[in-house]
């Protein structure tokens, strides 16, 4: 349901309520929830950025239907003749974001979806080639499959609290990245509670730890 980002909207203003945001700026990330991803291969047929906007929406539109008009599509940078990624977010959930962050004088600096914003904060300890970066939140899995400068395929999903169920899971893309053959692994973000939990998941899997907290 597109309207379940309600109550996180709440804790929202709940937070910058609280007088130690003054005078702060916002990078927000918004829960993979409510994110959804396509991989938007290379077209020589494609000159500039209105068509490349209008190719990303018809990859998504092919996967999540007419839904996608209603969000908010961005894509990633890539170079000639790489794939790019498409990420499409509710219009009004950014809506309601800016309109929270307005109402406490809070600019808005970059808003990301967490699948992105979490590659982003680990790219310099991952491959450039084959494996698969995973993130994982309570209620959502999202995960990119690594190929030389860049990706090649994005899964997403909603699951569920029976996280054994979610830690075979992730044994399925270790045994995924082992067949890309040398070196395939799967990188994990994941909470300190959730990497405690499942313990050792096996060699092909490695949990992402910030080594300087």
């Amino acid at each position: 349901n597109l309207a379940d980002w309600r109550p996180a909207l709440a804790v929202l203003h709940a937070q910058l309520a609280d007088a130690a945001w003054q005078g702060a700026t916002a990078r927000v990330v918004i829960s993979d929830h409510w994110a959804r991803y396509a991989i938007v291969p290379w077209s020589n047929d494609i000159s500039n950025d209105e068509e490349r906007a209008a190719h990303g929406r018809i990859c998504l539109a092919k996967i999540y239907g007419s839904v996608a008009e209603q969000w908010q599509v961005s894509l990633s940078e890539a170079a000639p003749g790489k794939a790019r990624i498409a990420c499409a977010i509710p219009e009004t959930l950014l809506g309601e974001i800016r309109s929270a962050l307005d109402a406490y004088r809070l600019p808005l600096v970059a808003a990301q979806p967490q699948l992105i914003a979490a590659y982003n904060g680990w790219r310099d300890r991952l491959p450039d080639g084959s494996g698969w970066f995973v993130t994982i939140d309570e209620g959502s899995l999202a995960a990119a499959r690594l190929v030389r400068g860049g990706w090649d395929r994005v899964y997403s999903a909603r699951i569920g609290t029976d996280w054994m169920v979610e830690l075979q899971r992730l044994k399925t893309f270790g045994r995924l990245a082992a067949q890309d053959g040398e070196n395939g692994r799967v990188y994990v973000d994941a909470p300190q509670w959730l990497r405690e939990l499942a313990g050792d998941c096996g060699t092909g899997i490695e949990w992402l730890v910030d080594e300087r907290v």
